[in-house]
């Protein structure tokens, strides 16, 4: 090989033990690891734990895995080899070597002398006898054999299902069952027939076939049932839900661990956290110059009872009669106790609730006790609101008969030629006759408003005709404050539906708030103009008193007005304003100020541009125009 090639094979190998090597501990003195598959292998938590759990904080744990594969293909060799030599050269204290699996074992055989020397070893999770036999002849190893507890399974069915006359064994192979029978243990159980389901010999669907043929009178003892002809490697969970589904309650028991899923009883299992704690326990003793009564463990002592309370349960299995020191998982009691902390607080949650249900329960009673008086109250105030409606609408109507006849007197009396003190006096009437109609007209839309009465009477008309109507109408009023008013249109004429009378009241009340509150001598600009959003846009913009920023937000409110104090400058009710936005916003439209006090104000309104089907363009009457101006601008004194 070339110096390069070296080079780039040094390289490769410092790369490899870089993300292979795991440290779970923080001490100088070191044990190396070599698992014989790769960190997701089922068994290879409870091997580091019952690792760690024996060294505790005094030794640095090294982990190497070979990353053998369930379908027992060989590891690449040669490449491992590089990496454990590379490795062990860089350990400055490695004390000892633990090996879990037969192929971990199997390697250290093979290259004991090469690269572990006389290096104290312990293996644990071994099945394999000839290798097993090899390495226990070597001096400074030690090891716990992998052996199931298959005769003291039989024992708890033999003791627990008095109906059960067959015991079918499921396995991946041969081995357990042959060394089952080559030692006769079968003899001692002259009252069981044993049979043998070994699983490589089917695919699942012929599996699931020779379970539906076995008898009720039976029970199963699951192994390694994990291998098929169509499946190289099944987890116990799905072959042990496989094996309930296809079978007729029938009771079900494992020498693994792993094996206690769904519908597993249990028995005596293998559990490898106790095999890696006492191998390791035993691999200290050597380290450490101890001696050992025995340096290989072929029993099955570190096996635990282990059951499932819900299967017990299930089979009347009294758990008082189970064997000492038997571990029962999903034991209720258990799960309690493991989690007193967890329950003291939910039962605490639950008392909580518990209070609050009961308080809630007592305000639901004292809130229903009152309920009854609630509605009637809630009742008698709603007539009382609508009797209210009633008597404004109805008083209103009834002012408004007296005030038109006594306008109509007025037009008679103009008429007639009076005196210059008569005809002034006749106009103080008329003002304020206009003034007490324009107020209770408000009044009654309020009420309108209120009652959901209130409706459109939608027409096309000229907007641009109705404002310089409307301008010229009020021209005497801004006239007797010196005022001019400029309007300016974008656009000709813009057609639109509208009601003519509330955008006509809309647009007086704007103006008539422009001449009182601006300054005399001064300029109101009102601008006509179509916008993006197909909007009608009219702004009154003057240069008066303004409005301070803490009233803008109220004032489109009912009865506000902005000079609350008794000796208010301008006449009005502070209603004017709300009824303008109510109609402005009943035309799908909106209206809003921009103001400084001292500066003036800027009122915009706009209005959605639509057309109804007429076939005729109405017009404005002048007429109606000119006397509703009047009434609006009323409390202006000419």
């Amino acid at each position: 090989m070339s110096n390069t090639k070296k080079h780039i094979m040094l390289l490769l190998i410092m790369f490899l033990v870089m993300h292979n090597e795991k440290i779970y501990a923080a001490e100088n003195r070191e044990i190396l690891f070599i698992s014989s598959y790769s960190p997701n292998f089922i068994t290879f938590k409870d091997q580091i734990k019952g690792i760690e759990t024996a060294l505790g904080d005094k030794y640095n744990l090294q982990v190497q895995y070979m990353n053998c594969t369930s379908d027992n293909s060989r590891v690449d060799e040669s490449n491992f080899y590089n990496l454990l030599k590379y490795s062990i050269s860089s350990y400055k204290n490695l004390e000892g070597i633990l090996l879990g699996d037969d192929e971990a074992l199997e390697f250290y055989i093979k290259y004991k002398d090469d690269l572990f020397k006389d290096i104290p070893v312990s293996f644990f999770g071994m099945s394999n006898e000839k290798n097993i036999n090899t390495a226990i002849k070597f001096d400074n190893v030690v090891g716990v054999k992998e052996k199931e507890s298959l005769d003291e399974t039989i024992k708890l069915i033999e003791n627990y299902h008095k109906n059960v006359e067959n015991i079918i064994i499921i396995d991946n192979d041969y081995r357990v069952i042959n060394s089952f029978y080559n030692n006769k243990d079968y003899l001692k159980y002259d009252n069981f027939n044993f049979k043998n389901l070994i699983t490589k010999e089917f695919n699942i669907d012929e599996f699931k076939n020779k379970l539906d043929h076995i008898d009720k009178n039976s029970a199963i003892i699951s192994l390694y049932p994990i291998h098929f002809k169509d499946v190289q490697w099944l987890d116990y969970k799905d072959v042990n839900t496989i094996i309930k589904d296809n079978t007729n309650n029938i009771p079900i028991y494992t020498c693994l661990n792993y094996g206690i899923t769904d519908g597993v009883i249990g028995g005596k299992v293998i559990n490898l956290y106790n095999h890696s704690k006492l191998a390791t326990k035993m691999l200290l003793k050597i380290i450490n110059g101890e001696n050992l009564n025995n340096k290989y463990i072929n029993d099955d002592r570190p096996n635990d009872y282990i059951f499932d309370y819900n299967l017990l349960k299930q089979y009347d299995i009294n758990i008082n009669s189970l064997p000492i020191n038997s571990i029962i998982i999903n034991n209720p009691i258990d799960i309690i106790k493991k989690n007193k902390g967890i329950f003291i607080n939910i039962l605490i949650l639950l008392l909580g609730l518990t209070s609050i249900i009961i308080t809630l329960i007592s305000y639901i009673k004292y809130r229903k006790k009152y309920e009854k008086s609630i509605i009637e109250a809630k009742n008698m105030a709603e007539e009382a609101s609508m009797l209210k409606s009633h008597f404004i609408s109805n008083i209103s109507h009834e002012l408004k008969t007296p005030i038109t006849v006594i306008m109509s007197v007025i037009q008679v009396l103009q008429i007639k030629d009076t005196d210059d003190f008569s005809n002034k006096n006749i106009q103080i009437i008329d003002n304020n006759c206009k003034r007490l109609l324009r107020l209770i007209n408000n009044i009654i839309d309020m009420e309108k408003f209120d009652s959901n009465e209130i409706k459109l009477d939608l027409k096309n008309i000229n907007i641009v005709s109705l404002i310089d109507d409307i301008v010229e109408s009020i021209e005497p009023y801004a006239r007797s404050k010196d005022l001019s008013i400029i309007f300016d249109p974008h656009l000709e004429e813009l057609y639109m539906s509208i009601d003519c009378p509330k955008i006509e009241r809309v647009l007086l009340n704007l103006l008539s708030n422009a001449i009182k509150f601006s300054y005399n001598c001064g300029i109101i600009y009102i601008s006509l103009y179509k916008d993006n959003d197909n909007n009608a846009v009219i702004t009154f913009k003057d240069y008066g008193s303004g409005i301070s920023e803490k009233n803008l937000k109220n004032i489109f409110d009912r009865f506000t007005q902005v000079d609350n104090t008794m000796t208010r400058s301008n006449e009005g009710s502070g209603i004017g304003l709300s009824i303008a936005h109510s109609f402005v916003t009943l035309h799908k439209g909106s209206i809003e100020v921009k103001s400084k006090e001292n500066e003036g104000s800027e009122f915009i309104v706009k209005i959605p541009i639509k057309l109804i089907n007429e076939k005729n363009i109405p017009t404005h009457d002048r007429e109606i125009l000119d006397y509703n101006a009047k009434t609006e601008l009323s409390d202006i004194y000419l």
